[in-house]
């Protein structure tokens, strides 16, 4: 598959990433900025107690949507 150099912007600051895809740049710099982990029951009871939300995500062609042009509710 051919790469290209990407250039990701987030929180943290600008990124040049050789990927595939622009959503595998935004995953590679994403996943060394954010953490995911199954959630505890604890941490279901005090999360929804406080009012967050469960969000849904979907995936589209094996590669995650970041750009929000795809959400379908």
């Amino acid at each position: 598959m051919k790469e290209r150099i990407y250039v990701v912007t987030g929180p943290k600051g600008v990124h040049l990433v050789n990927s595939p895809s622009r959503q595998s740049a935004i995953a590679f710099i994403a996943n060394n900025q954010f953490k995911a982990e199954v959630a505890t029951q604890m941490d279901l009871v005090e999360l929804l107690e406080k009012g967050y939300k469960v969000e849904h995500a979907r995936v589209i062609n094996q590669e995650l949507d970041f750009t929000g042009e795809n959400n379908v509710e």
